[in-house]
């Protein structure tokens, strides 16, 4: 099977996990989970994960994090475009939407999971469209912004959600991606239990070089790209990767755990700053007309 960033045939296995293979290309260094799930696998694994209710609780239990996080990607937007028509794709019950929307965006989105998007409609009163990107029937040029986040992973066609991103975007419209970053520190550490492969949910596993040339072959040009995640995140995939089969190694992994949260927020920007982030987060413009 061609890559599907760089058109390469030659891979070798990174992992295997819940009797998946990741595959990673020789030449971009593209992962792929081998082999595909089916449609009907895709579909119940997005019910079974990201239900209305269950993300619902995740953005209560967290509000404070969501809420710093999306102030701080609509501070890097407002650089770019201040103002304008916004559009989220697979804006699950549209908390981003509702942040960009009291920051004087008009917002709309798009999510397959017709759940998420009755919840984001019902409850905030935001326009969710329960389709795909492509049979959305915007017209072309109709958005100054797109925002993509943890979503290509999930497709099966990267670089046609990306150009039907292109289509609906105005000249120079800004999009923003992200992603799993596979070429991460957290997922070389932590190999088959990174708490980010889940390969029956995620299709293909980007690297900062990967994500860059796929947007860059759509029609984008990139502007800035960065690597981050939260410590958080990081604290907990050491703990629950981390094997507790007696006492001793449940107290060893508590400690692991104490030591993550206390030194990772004092050493994670040093390998964020070299692209090892467990996140890839891209700004990108749209090239031509």
């Amino acid at each position: 099977m061609a890559c599907v960033v760089c058109g390469g045939v030659n891979s070798s296995v990174w992992g295997r996990l819940g009797g998946f293979e990741i595959l990673r290309c020789r030449s971009c260094g593209v992962g792929r989970t081998s082999p595909a799930p089916s449609a009907a696998q895709l579909v119940q694994a997005n019910l079974a994960t990201y239900s209305a209710e269950r993300r619902a609780e995740i953005y209560r239990s967290r509000q404070r994090d969501f809420d710093d996080r999306y102030s701080e990607v609509l501070a890097r937007i407002r650089r770019f475009r201040p103002s304008g028509s916004l559009l989220d794709v697979g804006c699950n019950i549209g908390m981003f939407m509702k942040a960009a929307r009291e920051r004087g965006y008009l917002v709309t989105g798009v999510e397959l999971n017709h759940g998420c998007a009755a919840y984001g409609r019902d409850k905030f009163g935001l326009d969710i469209l329960p389709v795909p990107l492509e049979r959305a029937g915007f017209a072309a040029g109709t958005f100054d912004v797109a925002t993509m986040f943890d979503v290509l992973e999930h497709v099966p066609d990267p670089r046609a959600l990306l150009t039907a991103a292109r289509l609906a975007l105005k000249p120079g419209g800004l999009l923003v991606v992200q992603s799993p970053n596979l070429g991460s520190f957290m997922a070389w550490l932590m190999r088959e239990n990174w708490r980010w492969l889940t390969p029956l949910d995620h299709l293909y596993h980007f690297t900062p070089g990967a994500i860059s040339r796929l947007l860059k072959d759509s029609g984008f040009e990139v502007a800035r790209l960065r690597t981050w995640e939260p410590a958080a995140d990081f604290a907990g995939n050491i703990y629950s990767g981390f094997p507790a089969r007696s006492f001793f190694g449940r107290v060893l992994r508590r400690g692991l755990w104490l030591a993550a949260r206390v030194l990772v927020p004092l050493l994670q920007r040093s390998w964020w700053s070299i692209g090892r982030g467990g996140l890839v987060e891209v700004y990108a413009l749209k090239r031509g007309g």
